[in-house]
């Protein structure tokens, strides 16, 4: 479905917001686990699907899939509905929003493919989804690692203020409109710039 929008009270955390959505009745029944990030909600739901062709299911016939609640805030918005969400499942390959690796881990395991691969199918994009998950874990992690000091070169330039720039120093600093130390990196050119994690795919890291 496309975004649905609505009014969320302040300090009501996200999860809560979406499994309210589902309604108590759906949770009783279907909840297991759920997480969140800055970019989606993700939850864990049990169905007795003994023939899917996506997930293995367990001795009873239950599978354990994961549905992925892309969300976005809208603080200053005229009408008062200050927050949104559509929802996917991971079969549909959601772009922009991997999953934390601790909530795929309480999913059931996918299905091998059978016979020739194919262009598209709901198995092969929640294969590819989970596998771009682990990916952005991988760069998270590696991110969270770097020294100050550490020379960090891109695969290609990335351009900042129109300026295209390819290596960089590590420096830990204060950002405002951030909380505690974050990790920076300053260009040749004395810039100092910020790196998402994904960036940093196939980055060479010299100490």
């Amino acid at each position: 479905m496309g975004w649905l929008f609505f009014y969320k009270a302040k300090g009501v955390k996200s999860v809560d917001t979406i499994k309210d959505r589902c309604g108590a009745e759906w949770c009783a029944k279907h909840f297991v686990a759920a997480s969140a990030t800055r970019e989606a909600v993700f939850i864990v739901g049990k169905f007795h699907e003994p023939e899917s062709k996506e997930y293995v299911p367990d001795a009873d016939g239950m599978i354990r899939a994961l549905l992925v609640f892309k969300i976005k805030s809208v603080p200053n918005a005229r009408d008062g509905y200050n927050f949104g969400y559509k929802d996917m499942s991971e079969t549909m390959g959601p772009y922009g929003c991997p999953a934390p690796l601790s909530i795929i881990a309480q999913c059931s395991e996918l299905q091998d493919p059978v016979g020739p691969p194919k262009r598209w199918s709901s198995l092969q994009s929640a294969r590819d989804y989970r596998a771009a998950s682990a990916a952005y874990a991988a760069q998270k992690a590696l991110k969270r690692g770097l020294k100050p000091g550490s020379k960090v070169t891109l695969p290609e330039p990335i351009p900042f203020a129109g300026i295209p720039c390819q290596t960089f120093t590590v420096e830990r600093c204060r950002v405002r409109g951030r909380k505690g130390i974050s990790t920076v990196f300053r260009a040749e050119n004395g810039m100092l710039c910020g790196l998402a994690a994904r960036h940093l795919a196939g980055a060479t890291i010299a100490a």
